[in-house]
């Protein structure tokens, strides 16, 4: 009677603990929609960048954002050391500037969004997704000329762990 009990308390748990949400960040195809090209998991208020070199400037610039309570995804700061086409100009929208030793440092963004978009450059700019202690190339990901997005969520561990598997194993 003991071992029956006990093996009934094990599999509630372990199907309770597979059940429990978890936050991931993923990075997914942005053409074939809901092809899961990378994930890994993550908290609320968590920070990752995209790094990249300007293809004019051919200056590094980094990206970072943050994930917000609700999972939406916002502008941390933007770090460039070289102005040029498609980087801010000048305080814009509340955002401030602090410039030292020839960097530029654009913070208190208020843009949202569900996911964040990058388009892979193909040459030069070698968009990189930086989370923790993970650096992933987005082009050896996607491809070079690709379009991918960034989002946060929350799913089920179970889910979690087979998504990981399909894309260990590169299933489709």
């Amino acid at each position: 009677m003991k071992k029956k009990y006990w093996a009934y308390t094990i599999i509630i748990l372990v199907s309770l603990l597979l059940l429990y949400p978890v936050t991931s960040i993923y990075i997914v195809d942005g053409i074939s929609e809901g092809s899961l090209l990378y994930q890994t998991l993550a908290k609320e208020q968590d920070r990752f960048s995209i790094h990249w070199i300007h293809s004019v400037s051919k200056q590094p610039v980094i990206e970072t954002y943050i994930i917000n309570d609700d999972l939406t995804i916002g502008i941390y700061e933007m770090i460039f050391n070289e102005p040029g086409p498609n980087l801010p100009s000048g305080p814009e929208g509340g955002t401030k500037w602090e410039i030292k030793n020839g960097t530029f440092r654009v913070y208190n963004y208020s843009i949202i969004f569900d996911e964040v978009p990058v388009r892979i450059g193909e040459v030069i700019a070698n968009h990189t997704f930086i989370y923790k202690e993970n650096e992933v190339e987005l082009k050896n990901i996607s491809r070079p000329g690709g379009f991918v997005t960034i989002g946060a969520g929350k799913i089920p561990l179970i889910e979690y762990l087979y998504k990981e598997v399909k894309l260990w194993l590169k299933i489709k």
